[in-house]
């Protein structure tokens, strides 16, 4: 068996190992969570859609924008990839409108004793609350244009004193 050699996408990342997954919980591109937000949008969706029968039987007259909702997440979470800064303020934006949508529809619920749609309508928000923090996190990282670069070990550490008076003397 031969190793096909693959060549870095970028040069501030290796190439995948060819032989073994990736096993990581962190991003794969640092400080990119686009991935996090992609799989959240596509399990919120799948439960939108899965829940959308009870839901129209209790406000019959969300159903079109249920199903129209899960469309929309569906097409940002394909559309989500590093380069594209607009589709994660879009995913943050349409992660905050779900959260939202979903939790007053999990109160109202709530109040009127249909548990099993609150405790659904509060699964979905979590998944939206989830989605807006990672898309969030990666639209402050594209602001800063950190995607793909990994923090130097001591980056965030306090100067010794030695190092701020070479620092100060030897500028000139």
């Amino acid at each position: 068996m031969t190793k096909i050699k693959q060549e870095p996408e970028s040069e501030l990342e290796p190439p995948a190992n060819l032989y073994f997954p990736r096993l990581s919980l962190g991003p794969s591109l640092a400080h990119y969570h686009g991935d996090h937000v992609r799989r959240l949008f596509i399990a919120a969706a799948g439960a939108m859609l899965v829940l959308a029968p009870f839901l129209s039987s209790y406000m019959p007259y969300t159903l079109p924008f249920e199903i129209l909702g899960a469309v929309v997440i569906v097409v940002l979470a394909a559309l989500t990839n590093p380069k594209k800064e607009m589709v994660m303020m879009a995913n943050a934006f349409a992660a905050g409108i779900g959260v939202v949508a979903n939790e007053t529809i999990a109160l109202f619920a709530y109040f009127d004793g249909s548990i099993f749609i609150f405790f659904g309508r509060e699964v979905i928000a979590f998944l939206f609350i989830f989605a807006l923090y990672f898309s969030l996190k990666t639209v402050r990282a594209m602001e800063l244009g950190q995607i793909g670069k990994r923090e130097p070990p001591g980056e965030f550490r306090e100067p010794t004193l030695e190092e701020m008076w070479e620092e100060t003397h030897h500028q000139k």
